[in-house]
């Protein structure tokens, strides 16, 4: 027979992890209603101010360009989009090297397979015309000046790797340092490819540190991104500092 007051207890249990539930959905649509209200203010102190309203607008129109010269060479395998602030994003879509390594493994040397992907990259850069950056997006640069700030275009390659650690003896000490390796190697060839000069260029190594995929061992999280950036620098002031 079952104790009476078992079940009463049972029941306020039950109650309390009832009261516990709906708190628990209560704070998160809170939570998710904070976020849209911070997100949408945000956006509207952006488009309030010129400066950074002109950069996003340059920017936006860089990736149509960039997005319409692709469509016309027929390169549909380099993906592209808009990934404000950091630029124009292009990478090679990753189901195209799902079974085939994009480098040798633990090693920044591009396999054959790879390299004359990496020169169409090069190629396209140099149709792009990035030398004449400035004059082509005169209209948004100059209202960027007009407030005091530079801007400079960058051409930064990302490296990235799985969380996979590294066989004992590899050239590398760890993950991060095979990226650098790997963007490195994959500028190379695009500076050399594009004919652009050494100013132009930056690059960065994550290793495992940002994932595309859930699983960080994913052969598919192993990459290397190139970003077309215009960068907006605050004008450095003359030191005002008595002598």
């Amino acid at each position: 027979m079952t104790d009476p007051q078992w079940e009463l207890d049972q029941r306020a249990l039950a109650q309390i992890r009832f009261q516990r539930i709906w708190q628990l959905a209560y704070v998160a649509l809170f939570s998710s209603l904070l976020a849209f209200f911070v997100v949408l203010i945000s956006m509207v102190q952006l488009e309030g101010v010129v400066e950074k309203r002109a950069h996003q607008q340059m920017t936006q129109q860089l990736y149509l360009d960039i997005q319409s010269i692709i469509r016309q060479a027929g390169i549909d395998w380099l993906a592209v989009e808009n990934a404000f602030p950091k630029g124009v994003r292009l990478y090679p879509e990753p189901e195209l090297f799902r079974d085939s390594p994009f480098f040798k493994p633990a090693r920044a040397v591009l396999t054959p397979r790879a390299q004359p992907y990496v020169e169409a990259v090069g190629r396209l850069l140099r149709q792009l015309g990035l030398e004449q950056f400035q004059q082509r997006y005169a209209h948004y640069i100059q209202q960027i000046e007009s407030r005091g700030y530079q801007v400079r275009l960058t051409l930064r390659v990302e490296g990235h790797t799985d969380a996979s650690p590294l066989a004992p003896g590899a050239p590398y000490p760890d993950n991060t340092t095979l990226s650098v390796f790997r963007a490195y190697a994959v500028m190379r060839v695009l500076k050399k490819t594009s004919l652009l000069p050494d100013e132009f260029w930056g690059i960065a190594g994550y290793g495992a540190w940002q994932p595309l995929y859930p699983d960080p061992k994913d052969p598919r999280n192993r990459r290397v991104e190139l970003y077309i950036q215009p960068q907006m620098l605050m004008e450095a002031q003359p030191d005002e500092t008595p002598g």
